[in-house]
């Protein structure tokens, strides 16, 4: 895969849990009879990959199967494939470029080229660099007020009261 070329090595992580953890979504639930206990069907493998990379594996990734018992509809399902990867010493830049490579070459695979069409026939170019936007600038920009992680809870909710945007 494209990512054991970049020497990332592939890891298998338990699909039953005896703590659903790694996202907030709830976990189907289910007993096991050998051991009398109550386990949880994996809603993500974030945390057991992170501890491969803190046992020292460098750099890990799983394809795998997740389990969130939440709503279905045409456009989620409770069971799904996942892609997760995890590099140490990687930072958000980092990993935005290796998943638009990713996807890039994943387009040109299946498709043929980095330009895909959408279900609805819509033509999308995947090609090329992708823009990278900082948080802090979009979002002052689109307010035209400067925000920034020394901006107050209270100035927030000012914002977002004004915009009307819900918040906790």
């Amino acid at each position: 895969t494209s990512l054991s070329n970049r020497e990332y090595l592939e890891i298998e992580t338990p699909m039953l849990q005896t703590q659903p953890g790694g996202a907030t979504a709830r976990p189907f639930v289910t007993h096991s009879n050998a051991f009398g206990i109550d386990l949880y069907l994996r809603i993500a493998p974030e945390l057991f990959l992170k501890r491969a990379v803190v046992g020292g594996l460098d750099r890990v990734f799983e394809i795998n199967r997740n389990f969130r018992n939440e709503g279905a509809d045409s456009s989620h399902s409770p069971e799904f494939a996942m892609l997760e990867f995890y590099q140490a010493f990687a930072d958000y830049q980092d990993v935005a470029t290796i998943t638009r490579e990713l996807i890039q070459e994943a387009a040109q695979a299946v498709a043929g080229s980095q330009t895909v069409i959408h279900f609805d026939g819509s033509e999308h170019d995947l090609s090329g660099v992708w823009p990278q936007i900082d948080l802090y600038n979009s979002l002052s920009a689109a307010i035209n007020q400067d925000v920034t992680p020394e901006t107050s809870r209270a100035v927030l909710e000012t914002l977002c009261t004004a915009a009307d945007i819900k918040f906790a």
